[in-house]
């Protein structure tokens, strides 16, 4: 399976991009933990992340968290805001700020400079691209799979064969609460702690100082 499908999308680094967002782009700082877009809120610009992590979710009409996935450094968002003579959108995600943030906002004036170049251009279809696709998935995956099995191929994906000891036991590249897993996954946090317990118990991971290690003898059933 691809590691690109884990929620935590690696930072793009392109110093051409990057040079040309810092000469077009207007600079604004976030702070950690701020709600810096809302759904419904009216976007006219483009938002650039040059520094620092972003977490973007959604709710249901239950109040349940979905998180649809955490960018940095080199990811667009609104990418598609001045396609067809647009010059607005509405938001559909919550963006939280999990860490200080350094953005830069395009304008449509400065997009339009930004267009000439191919760097930008092929950024910009590649960051939109990324993320449509990503959704799909997930969308197959939360229509077509049982939660459980979601949540061991999530399990799977963070998995590290690389920082195993003994070559068994695969600990998790990230670690993350039960609640942060239910919102990943689209669950709640006493069903997710209900599911790692059965997991043990069928010997698919083990739980070692509150931390989970995935048996590697397993993880190709997912």
């Amino acid at each position: 399976m691809e590691r690109e499908y884990c929620v935590n999308f690696e930072a793009n680094e392109n110093e051409e991009l990057d040079a040309l967002i810092l000469k077009y782009g207007r600079r604004t700082t976030v702070k950690k933990d701020t709600y810096y877009i809302k759904p419904g809120q009216t976007l006219r610009e483009i938002r650039y992340i040059y520094e620092g992590k972003s977490m973007h979710t959604m709710f249901g009409g239950n109040g349940q968290e979905k998180i649809s996935y955490v960018l940095t450094h080199g990811w667009f968002l609104a990418e598609s805001l001045f396609v067809c003579g647009k010059d607005k959108s509405m938001a559909e995600r919550y963006s939280l700020a999990l860490t200080d943030l350094v953005l830069y906002k395009i304008n449509e004036a400065a997009y339009q400079s930004l267009i000439e170049y191919p760097v930008f251009r092929d950024t910009l279809i590649w960051s939109l691209g990324n993320k449509r696709a990503f959704l799909q998935r997930e969308l197959e995956s939360m229509t077509l799979e049982r939660a459980k099995e979601r949540l061991k191929k999530f399990f799977v994906l963070l998995s590290n064969p690389a920082a195993s000891l003994d070559g068994r036991w695969y600990p998790l590249s990230h670690e993350y609460t039960h609640r942060d897993i239910a919102s990943i996954i689209g669950t709640n946090r006493v069903t997710i702690s209900r599911f790692i317990s059965e997991l043990a118990q069928e010997e698919f991971l083990r739980v070692i100082n509150k931390h989970i290690q995935v048996n590697g003898a397993r993880a190709g059933e997912v």
